[in-house]
């Protein structure tokens, strides 16, 4: 599990439950640098803030999408609006997290990454 930005963005209970939970997770410090992670394979899910996204952002997003479809992207917010929800999920997001959360909706949330991919995002062939 990666969680973008720093620690200090976070709450420290979502990486406390995600590690309680066997999950393991680690920040990575800007969205750009997640493309060269997926090469591994290791990474189940992103987690990113719920906020206005740039175009090189949404461009990362899709790139994601499309090396690994089965990686979760769960968007994370402590205030869900419905222009959020939106947001996300216009920005590849498989999963929207309002936080505090249940674990068992996080394992919802991350479970979501086996759901069909939308052919929008499918890898060209």
């Amino acid at each position: 599990m990666l969680l973008v930005g720093s620690e200090r963005d976070w709450p420290p209970a979502l990486k406390a439950t995600l590690d309680g939970e066997g999950y393991g997770a680690d920040w990575v410090g800007d969205l750009s640098l997640v493309p060269s992670l997926l090469a591994d394979g290791k990474v189940r899910a992103l987690f990113v803030l719920a906020r206005p996204r740039g175009a090189s952002d949404l461009l990362v997003l899709r790139r994601v999408r499309e090396a690994s479809p089965r990686t979760a992207i769960v968007v994370v917010t402590g205030t869900a609006t419905d222009p959020d929800l939106k947001r996300a999920f216009e920005s590849g997001a498989t999963a929207f997290l309002s936080w505090p959360a249940s674990t068992d909706a996080l394992r919802h949330a991350l479970d979501s990454a086996d759901l069909p991919v939308a052919p929008a995002w499918r890898p060209r062939r």
